[in-house]
């Protein structure tokens, strides 16, 4: 693992002359200090080992403005700043205990909180890899746009977890996004300068404001002003916006005194520049970054509708797939089609209004698609978590076959535990494929999954089950709803499209798959 990525803050290059010695013990001997990583206005990290002789991050509470070390105690500089000191304390292990309840694969994980040496103490993940900032600077691998696209949804899963619990980041950068070597996953690190969302009127907090020219909203640079989770959207979008244009960002600053001045806005939105990234993905980092915040993206749910909405927009007049009831006979068998034999404009099918697909699967059931429509089967969810049913037919266990269903395949029984751990958690719509494979929107505390829940022998696909879709390629669009998958499939086919390419996540690997449905001839 880099320096850069366990800064906590702007830091400067050398050591810090109060750090702790190599071999220091805290906690009893249960953490060992092994060397000096960086240090800031916050506090100073450490490479350590645990008891188990684990490779460990421990940040310490040392606000160097308003205290000193003598041996490896740690008090106030003076009478009058004690009140202070004791303040940020308070504040760093009010801020711990939080941030050890964010239980999110995307959010460093802090493991323990305790105070030592007349200070406080966390011990975090210790996670081995690049910055997005050495990505940026040229000294770690370029990624490509389709890995963009999905880190930034990660993150954007990352953020929007931490924002349901009340906290604001507030320090999101380039450097402080870890791209794990092990998962290839993006991991937001360092909470130092995180808070409630509300404004605090403490001076100590104010006093320890971090701004990092490039990434930070303009609301960030006066003390004591209203911040909220569109602030660290700025951040994130600031901070892709590097990596995707190799631009630093204009600051803030001097984009408000542009302004002030009735000068054009020196920032160059990406909309338009960049062709290898869809329209509507540069559009919302765009407006993610509009200088004043009631200008903004205000949410990540309003980030992703937007990336939603815009993906949708090249479509003109898309046919709805009609549906027919469960009962009314066996589906077709679907035809596999060459690209020279799919229809440039598919025949719509005339089906009653009331039998066409509900947009919000407010009531689910089983219901069959026309195979000149994809054959499309949307099976609904029974009471109990992980549980679907088809009318007349017995409970099937999500990740599991029927009785009478066909030998399970290599592929399906490596991935038996993935499957038997999303048996816990509540499956809210399945979606079944004219080819068999099988797909399942899972609820879990940081949103919806779309999971790969079945893949039959012979279906034309790189994808296997307990994979999770991310990303549809050739839009940018999001997997992150009930029903964005069915939605996919449903314009894309009206258009058709017969090979379907997504970003997934595969044992904590980002990878390209695909799978393949035929047409009516």
């Amino acid at each position: 693992m880099t320096a850069a990525a366990l800064r906590i803050d702007e830091s400067d290059s050398g050591s810090s002359s109060d750090e702790l010695a190599p071999g220091t013990r805290l906690l009893f001997g249960q953490f060992v200090i092994q060397s000096f990583v960086n240090s800031g206005g916050f506090g100073i990290v450490y490479l350590a080992k645990d008891s188990l002789d684990r490779q460990v991050v421990i940040k310490e509470c040392f606000p160097s403005a308003y205290c000193r070390r003598i041996g490896t105690t740690v008090g106030a500089r003076s009478r009058a700043q004690q009140d202070d000191f004791r303040a940020a304390v308070r504040h760093f292990v009010q801020e711990a205990v939080t941030l050890s309840q964010l239980d999110h694969p995307n959010i460093v994980k802090v493991h323990q909180v305790f105070e030592c040496n007349e200070t406080a103490y966390m011990a975090m993940d210790y996670i081995e890899g690049h910055d997005l900032l050495q990505t940026v600077e040229g000294s770690a691998p370029p990624l490509r746009p389709k890995e963009i696209i999905a880190h930034l949804m990660s993150m954007l899963d990352a953020v929007g977890h931490v924002h349901s619990q009340g906290l604001l980041h507030r320090d999101i950068s380039p450097d402080n996004m870890i791209l794990d070597r092990a998962k290839g996953q993006p991991v937001l690190i360092d909470f130092g300068a995180s808070r409630k969302e509300v404004t605090r009127k403490s001076r100590v907090v104010s006093g320890l404001r971090v701004v990092k020219d490039g990434y930070s909203p303009q609301e960030f640079y006066v003390s004591g002003s209203k911040q909220a989770p569109c602030s660290d959207l700025y951040a994130l979008a600031a901070s892709f916006y590097h990596l995707i244009s190799g631009e630093t960002p204009k600051t803030s600053q001097e984009r408000l005194s542009a302004l002030a001045g009735r000068e054009d806005d020196p920032l160059r939105p990406l909309a338009g520049r960049f062709r290898a990234y869809p329209a509507g993905f540069l559009k919302a980092i765009d407006k993610a970054m509009a200088i004043f915040p009631r200008d903004r993206l205000q949410s990540v749910d309003e980030w992703r509708a937007m990336l939603g909405e815009a993906a949708g927009k090249p479509v003109v007049a898309v046919a709805e797939i009609p549906v027919v009831p469960a009962s009314a006979g066996p589906v077709a068998e679907p035809v596999v089609a060459t690209a020279a034999t799919v229809p440039a404009s598919p025949a719509p099918v005339e089906t009653p209004p009331a039998e066409r697909m509900p947009g919000a699967l407010q009531n689910p059931k089983d219901v069959l698609v026309t195979a000149a429509a994809a054959t499309l089967l949307l099976v609904g969810l029974l009471s109990l978590p992980g549980l679907f049913q088809r009318d007349g037919a017995e409970s099937v266990r999500a990740g599991t076959a029927p009785t009478s269903a066909a030998p399970t395949s290599a592929a399906q029984a490596a991935a038996a535990p993935a499957a038997a751990a999303r048996e816990s958690l509540p499956v809210v719509n399945v979606l079944r494929l004219p080819n068999g494979m099988s797909f399942e929107a899972v609820d879990t505390a940081t949103g919806t999954l779309t999971v790969v829940a079945e893949v039959p022998a012979g279906a034309e696909t790189t994808m296997r089950v307990g994979d999770v879709l991310l990303v549809y390629a050739a839009s940018g669009e999001s997997l992150g709803t009930e029903t964005a998958l069915s939605d996919i499939l449903k314009r894309e086919y009206s258009a058709g499209v017969t090979t379907y390419g997504f970003v997934i996540r595969r044992d904590s690997t980002t990878l390209d798959a695909e799978f393949r449905l035929g047409v009516a001839g």
